[in-house]
């Protein structure tokens, strides 16, 4: 009798389909953030724009860290799947350290804004849009990588304990939604969106303190930058 072909591997197929997501959504992510603060780097040395006496090279800061994120997640072959491991704790450093840069620039807008340094209401929306979208894909990928242990152990273990509870999650009904439905990158950016523009989880859930704190953060961060920039650039155009 002939050999029996063996089942397909479920973790081992979960793990190639995580693979192939990591090098093209976050590629994709990693590239609008630089192309974003490369655009508002150049426009700001052309036209003498100064961040609260901080020229625009301030906007060329985070990218070579942005660019070692992308090769770190997206050119990683370890393949392994320990929360602890060596290359998560880097990319999730990384990470801290661009959410870091994210707060000081939105410090230093709120004190131009203070100070009455902005000259166009054109600048003024230019760097508030780029701040709020380098926030945004920041905490998405926060989100995406810390939820459940990372993406990795996400793809293997589709019942383990989460940061986040989705609403597709608690669907009961398989015409509504796939049954192999996990959430994906573009899931997170969504939610860091809706943080940062609604104040509020919307549909998705946090389960856990660190969940709730970095939310409480993002939302903080978001609510004073769209108020203040809000109330400046009315005052500006008006």
């Amino acid at each position: 009798m002939g050999d029996t072909p063996e089942p397909p591997n479920a973790p081992v197929d979960g793990l190639a389909l995580e693979a192939r997501e990591t090098r093209i959504e976050v590629a994709v992510a990693i590239a609008i953030v630089v192309a974003f603060q490369a655009i508002l780097a150049w426009l700001s040395l052309r036209n003498g724009w100064v961040l609260f006496h901080v020229h625009g090279w301030i906007w060329w800061v985070p990218i070579p860290l942005e660019l070692v994120l992308l090769g770190l997640l997206v050119l990683d072959r370890s393949g392994s799947v320990d929360p602890g491991s060596r290359r998560r704790k880097e990319g999730i450093v990384l990470l801290a350290f661009l959410a870091f840069w994210n707060a000081i620039t939105v410090a230093l807008l709120i004190l131009e804004l203070f100070t009455g340094e902005v000259r166009t209401g054109g600048e003024l929306m230019i760097e508030a849009t780029v701040v709020l979208a380098t926030l945004v894909l920041t905490f998405g990928l926060l989100f995406w990588e810390l939820d459940g242990g990372g993406p990795r152990r996400r793809a293997i273990d589709r019942d383990g304990e989460r940061d986040f509870l989705f609403s597709e999650m608690t669907v009961d009904r398989p015409g509504l939604v796939p049954g192999d439905w996990h959430p994906r990158l573009v899931d997170y950016t969504y939610l860091a969106f809706v943080t940062a523009i609604a104040w509020s989880a919307a549909d998705t859930l946090p389960l856990t303190r660190r969940a709730k704190i970095l939310m409480a953060v993002e939302t903080g961060v978001a609510a004073l930058t769209i108020l203040l920039v809000a109330a400046r650039a009315i005052s500006i155009f008006g």
